[in-house]
């Protein structure tokens, strides 16, 4: 008997090409900037499964891949030139071994190193190297079931050029979980993790400790009732330090099987320090919640909620609210399809006394679609202080060049600058403070109704209606601003095979940031008898917005893409993006995007070409950019 058993050994020989190139030329006297980047790649993958001994003892799977790249990097700005090249290895691995699999202890180590290249406008590529290593081992018992995960990752992001900030992302993790089940109805759990965490260049480094405690009781005639507690204990120390304990208690009664409450009462102490160098914050809270819940047939669900929560800040700073909901949820079916309504109704009170409060937020994550701007989720924010960056926390955006702001009431919208760095429907992490405090009293009614009808034939129609009411005591209290609206939306939407059709209008009435918006889109998705399949996506919306704040903005985009495979071997695909925008604060905003690739396969032969060209111009410059794309994979094994 062989000790080491192989079933399977395959690999591939590749070579790749990339070219790109991206011009800036402004038209207020700010300069032009010019880029291009050559990188070329060639590599030998190799990869296999199999076992030690046997595959209940240690099933295995290895893959490596091993090459050379080759990178120069050309740019100009303002008459300035540099010019960069240089060589580097290709190096990736994916090791895994599964341990005594049939057996109630199993187990999987693994070891894994990735490298990935992320274009950047006027900027080199970004290489991202990922190290990743870990165990995980398990208990599988009835009685005390167990899993660990140990893990420790490290990331390296380079940009080809030198000159450029590199950046450096390391995490070691441990994660014990564990449960003792005394029987079906009643089970305590643990869960124990240590992080141990450090960014650069932000220098962002800390070690954390966070241990859980549950406990489930279920009890009643078949179990119809649930009480949960949960002990919380959290500790940070670092670069900034975190301090927390919390207390949760959920009782869950099911009265009848139509009527059901649901309980809660949380207590947190926490206190956490900050990045932005302001005062620590010290916080004591608590909070009760009561939901009563009733069904009748399958139609409508009525709820009642009553909540309470009270802050306690070290700083002097005391708030209290108190909050009372009724919500309906009804849905029928009848001869024309079926009609979904709701209404939900509510009146709160937010008493604030003492002291001010610069809080900070970290990494609040948004996504940026074009034309609707991002806002920030808490008001009042020291706009001086909106740190942008991209998922690596690396690339650094910039304001006016990447991003713009814009004050609205007490809230922040940041809105994207097309010929930027952030892409549209990109995800980036946002920092900022705001603040807090006053002595006031803030009473909020408000009511929400929504009403839905889906046609058998495909159409849907829909009607929402938002209204609020809020009354500020004293009307010029600083640290909040009280905001009356009315807010109406109505709309259609009809499917039929692969036809989508959209239409809405809005009206949002409102003392602060009033406005009217119309809003059209249709899809359409075709597959040919040729097997080719074709879909278009259009959009258009025109939003204007009243005083105080007075702006129209008219956006307006076309979206095509195409694939065809012309014979068994041959694939063409293409994509076309139009872009218009004409807004009377920012001007006019109008671009294309296009991308053309040929795919090419043939028994274990691959060939890709992509070429992509875009092309985009606003008031203020002139931007275009070309890329182009070429694979080469020859596979060998089984």
């Amino acid at each position: 008997m062989d000790t080491v058993q192989l079933d399977e050994v395959g690999g591939y020989v590749e070579m790749v090409a990339r070219d790109r190139r991206s011009n800036q030329e402004s038209k207020v006297g700010a300069g032009t900037i010019r880029s291009r980047e050559t990188v070329f790649e060639e590599s030998v993958g190799l990869e296999t499964r199999g076992s030690i001994y046997h595959p209940n003892l240690m099933e295995f799977a290895a893959a490596g891949v091993f090459g050379l790249m080759q990178y120069r990097f050309d740019d100009e700005f303002d008459d300035q030139e540099r010019s960069q090249s240089d060589n580097g290895e290709l190096f990736e691995f994916d090791l895994t071994a599964d341990l005594l699999q049939k057996k109630p202890y199993p187990g999987t180590v693994y070891a894994r190193r990735q490298q990935s290249l992320e274009a950047r406008p006027f900027q080199s590529s970004l290489q991202t190297t990922t190290n990743n290593f870990g165990l995980v081992w398990q208990y599988i018992d009835e009685k005390m079931p167990t899993s660990l995960q140990i893990s420790h990752t490290d990331v390296e992001l380079d940009p080809l050029a030198d000159d450029e900030e590199t950046g450096e992302q390391r995490n070691d993790s441990f994660r014990l979980e564990t449960a003792y089940n005394i029987s079906e109805r009643n089970a305590f759990s643990l869960v124990y993790e240590h992080l141990s965490v450090e960014e650069k260049p932000f220098e962002l480094q800390y070690d954390s400790d966070e241990l859980t405690l549950d406990h489930r009781l279920d009890f009643g005639s078949i179990r119809r009732h649930r009480l949960e507690s949960e002990l919380n204990l959290f500790r940070q120390e670092g670069t900034f330090d975190v301090e927390r304990v919390r207390w949760r208690e959920r009782l869950q009664l099911e009265h009848t099987d139509t009527l059901r409450s649901r309980y809660s009462f949380e207590l947190q102490d926490r206190t956490q320090g900050t990045l932005a160098g302001v005062d620590p914050i010290g916080e004591r809270s608590y909070r009760v919640d009561a939901v009563l819940e009733h069904e009748l047939y399958e139609s409508l669900v009525s709820q009642f909620q009553l909540y309470a929560q009270t802050q306690r800040y070290d700083s002097g700073l005391d708030v209290d609210r108190l909050g009372i909901f009724t919500n309906f949820d009804y849905r029928k079916t009848n001869p024309w399809g079926i009609l979904r309504a709701n209404y939900r109704a509510g009146v709160q009170r937010e008493d604030r006394s003492g002291g001010g409060q610069l809080v900070e937020v970290l990494d609040e994550r948004h996504t940026f679609v074009d034309p609707e701007p991002v806002v920030l989720a808490n008001p009042f924010v020291e706009i001086s202080s909106i740190l942008i960056t991209a998922e690596d926390r690396v690339t650094l955006f910039v304001a006016g060049r990447d991003y713009s702001t814009r004050l609205v009431g007490d809230r922040i919208e940041l809105y994207r600058v097309p010929t930027g760095t952030i892409a549209n429907e990109q995800t980036v992490l946002i920092d900022y403070l705001y603040a807090i405090g006053g002595d006031f009293t803030l009473d909020t009614l408000s009511q929400n109704f929504s009403l839905q009808q889906d046609f058998t034939f495909g159409l849907s129609a829909y009607y929402r209606l938002r209204w609020q009411d809020q009354t500020l005591d004293p009307t010029d209290a600083s640290g909040a601003l009280a905001e009356d609206l009315t807010s109406q939306t109505g709309g259609v939407e009809y499917r039929w095979r692969g036809l989508r059709l959209l239409a809405e209008y809005q009206d949002y009435d409102s003392n602060i940031t009033p406005y009217e918006a119309v809003r059209l889109g249709a899809d359409v998705t075709h597959r040919f008898k040729s097997g080719a399949t074709g879909k278009v996506r259009t959009r258009w919306s025109d939003v204007s917005y009243l005083s105080p704040n007075e702006r129209d903005n008219q956006f307006f985009t076309i979206e095509g893409r195409y694939r065809h495979p012309l014979t068994k071997y041959l694939t063409l695909e293409g994509a076309a993006l139009y872009r218009n925008e004409q807004d009377s604060v920012s001007g006019k905003n109008e671009g294309v995007d296009f991308d053309l690739s040929l795919e090419w396969l043939i028994r274990q032969t691959e060939v890709r070409l992509t070429f992509e060209y875009g092309d985009f111009e606003t008031d203020f410059a002139t931007n275009d950019n070309m890329a182009l794309f070429v694979q080469v994979r020859r596979s060998f094994g089984p």
